[in-house]
């Protein structure tokens, strides 16, 4: 049977191929398709010759619920709330990411105000009903809102989390007025408190569910089978395709998701516990952190600053710095990259496809550090043409202006690891960093360098080491409610039943994947009692008060330098189920080679204006030595080794890099 990986991105659509009878590893990659990403799917498929009888399991990682929201492309959708609260996606937070900067302006809502209702009802924050719903007041707003013409309605009540019982019968007339809409209760989407993120995860689930429901079908219907293609979620785990139509919201980051499961599974096999991950694809940088082998989750996400989604999503820093964004002048005459990009469709100048727009691909093409003849033939005409726009505004050489464009892009890289890091109060002189994507290994020497990582694991097909990580993820379903009582007055009893309630419902939304029996993590969200922020610990269900106690003051030392010893409330509940699919078991060469590699006749420049060796990575085997400068190239990605560094191929073909 096989395992099967495939992660869509905006300019490439990568499988992975994992046979468990032969430990065998394949992988393919194909052009993106954005206005049809079904097609680049079953494209995928067929150049890696996948038979669908033979699928064990099927992973797919995507970003159109990110792009639906980012583009504002989503459904026409209302929002039904309580009397009084109709501003709720208008007035958003207080906060701002730049507190002096007077020109700043906060997103667009994913709906407009005028699409906003409220229903005669209200639910106080200790669970009181003191405003009974009345079922013809909300008959009445459901046809207004059907003379809207809308796809869906999203439904978000105040302290719905304490009890579903308004939102449900709004979601009762709805359906029965209008069975055709497609409908999200917060109740249902997001239990737990903050009315502003919990109305706008509701809102941002049905805004992209019409279209996410239409992907799965079409997937269904392309590969011929109802349950073969699953999903990875935002927290790293494998859902089936009716989860993921109907929670949209758990894709937000699907794709980049893979990228850390791969990272956290090598450096598990490798023995490196701490671990960088940075993933460069063709429009994004993505920045990781896995610390003794588990990644950090956290359970808000904001597609965009002041957007929040509340789903458990693994820690990921974005920004818009791959491959293909766009290099430009700015109005003050600065060179700027990104985050605007070139995507698959033109894409960057040197594929031919009739882009003009200066990239980071064309930039690296000029300064040798990428193969012209690999998987995609790439002009170097047309790549020096779109550089030379950006020397001829400053006056220099393309050759010039190319090292420009490397070293600003680093430099944006650069900052984005260490947002991630020290910004954290996380010493990366104690990780090794592990890149990937297309782009990864053309500039992770120079960031390890900049940030003083001193250990690269440059893991065996990194340009489709995403999908990989597909391969390598378990099923893992979460549900969440919050609780909001001090810790003093929940028993152990009182815990154990909430937890059973929550476990009730993951056993209904478990994919049809033959794997191991689930394990269940218990996660408290707590606080000090007069804090007005939490921070999640993971629990077991037969602790003691004291011992909780104890786990959450350790984590706000670890956080904030701090133990006060107050009072502690918990004010959200949470549980996943993971289920383990069986282990991949990659083969490993018994016998290592300890010598040094031998490089090919082709020389490159790399902006040092001198050449350097190349080696073709199918060439080296465990043992095997490389010095900088120098480049290692697969057939779709390379890596560059500046001068003074040297590298080693351990026993699974990685290549360990000392910086």
């Amino acid at each position: 049977m096989q395992r099967v990986g495939i992660d869509i991105g905006g300019t490439f659509t990568d499988i992975v191929v994992f046979d468990e009878s032969t430990g065998q590893v394949r992988r393919s990659k194909t052009p993106s398709t954005p206005s049809a990403p079904e097609d680049g799917f079953i494209n995928a498929l067929e150049k890696a010759g996948v038979a669908v009888d033979d699928v064990r399991a099927l992973v797919h990682g995507t970003t159109i619920v990110t792009n639906l929201i980012l583009e504002r492309d989503g459904a026409r959708v209302a929002l039904i709330t309580s009397h009084g609260f109709s501003d709720v996606l208008e007035i958003m937070r207080a906060t701002r990411p730049l507190p002096y900067d007077l020109g700043w302006r906060k997103p667009t809502p994913l709906i407009p105000r005028a699409m906003c209702f409220e229903i005669d009802e209200r639910i106080m924050a200790d669970g009181t009903v003191v405003r009974p719903l009345d079922p013809e007041n909300v008959a009445a707003v459901v046809d207004r809102i059907l003379a809207e013409d809308v796809d869906g309605i999203a439904v978000s009540l105040m302290h719905a989390y304490l009890d579903p019982s308004h939102e449900q019968m709004v979601e009762a007339i709805i359906r029965a007025k209008a069975p055709h809409l497609h409908v999200s209760i917060s109740s249902a989407i997001c239990r737990e408190i903050r009315e502003y993120e919990r109305a706008n995860t509701t809102v941002a689930n049905v805004y992209s569910m019409p279209r996410v429901r239409r992907y799965v079908s079409a997937l269904r219907e392309r590969v011929g089978s109802d349950s073969l293609v699953n999903y990875l979620s935002s927290e790293g785990g494998i859902q089936d395709g009716e989860e993921a139509a109907r929670r949209p919201v758990t894709l937000c980051v699907s794709g980049p998701a893979g990228g850390v499961l791969g990272g956290a599974f090598v450096g598990e096999m490798t023995g490196h516990r701490n671990l960088v991950t940075v993933d460069m694809g063709g429009t994004s940088f993505d920045v990781a952190v896995i610390r003794d082998g588990r990644f950090e989750l956290k359970n808000t996400f904001e597609i965009e600053w002041g957007l929040p989604v509340k789903t458990p999503t693994i820690d990921i820093k974005t920004i818009g710095a791959g491959g293909g964004s766009i290099v430009w002048i700015d109005e003050g005459g600065a060179l700027r990259v990104g985050p605007q990009s070139a995507g698959a469709e033109p894409g960057p100048a040197c594929y031919g496809r009739g882009g003009t727009e200066c990239t980071v691909t064309d930039a690296n093409l000029v300064l040798g550090l990428i193969k012209p003849d690999g998987l995609m033939p790439l002009d170097k005409s047309l790549a020096e043409k779109a550089v030379k726009k950006i020397a001829d505004h400053f006056g220099v050489s393309i050759q010039e202006a190319a090292e420009g464009i490397y070293r600003v892009v680093n430099a944006l890289m650069a900052s984005a690891i260490r947002q991630m890091t020290v910004e954290k109060g996380v010493d990366p002189r104690s990780f090794a960093l592990v890149p990937f994507g297309g782009a990864g290994g053309q500039h992770a020497a120079v960031l390890a360098r900049e940030v003083g990582i001193p250990t690269i694991l440059l893991p065996n097909m990194p340009s489709v080491f995403s999908a990989f990580g597909m391969v390598s993820a378990p099923i893992k379903i979460s549900r969440s409610a919050s609780i909001m009582k001090p810790l003093a007055e929940l028993t152990v009893a009182d815990r154990a039943a909430f937890f059973a309630a929550l476990r009730a419902e993951v056993a209904a939304t478990a994919p049809g994947i033959d794997a191991g029996p689930p394990r269940f993590e218990c996660v408290l969200d707590l606080k000090y009692s007069k804090q007005a922020h939490e921070i999640s610990v993971v629990v077991e269900e037969d602790w003691s008060n004291e011992q909780i106690t104890t786990a959450f003051e350790d984590r706000h030392f670890q956080l904030y330098g701090t133990r006060l010893g107050h009072a502690v409330s918990v004010v959200t509940g949470r549980l996943t189920a993971i289920s383990e699919l069986p282990r991949l078991s990659l083969g490993t060469d018994s016998a290592a080679v300890e010598t040094d590699a031998v490089p090919t006749s082709r020389t490159a420049l790399t902006g040092v204006d001198a050449p350097v060796a190349v080696f073709d990575r199918t060439t080296l085997l465990p043992g095997m030595r490389l010095a900088g400068p120098c480049l290692v190239e697969e057939v779709d990605t390379s890596f560059y080794v500046p001068e003074g560094m040297v590298g080693t191929v351990d026993a699974y073909r990685n290549l360990i890099i000392a910086t």
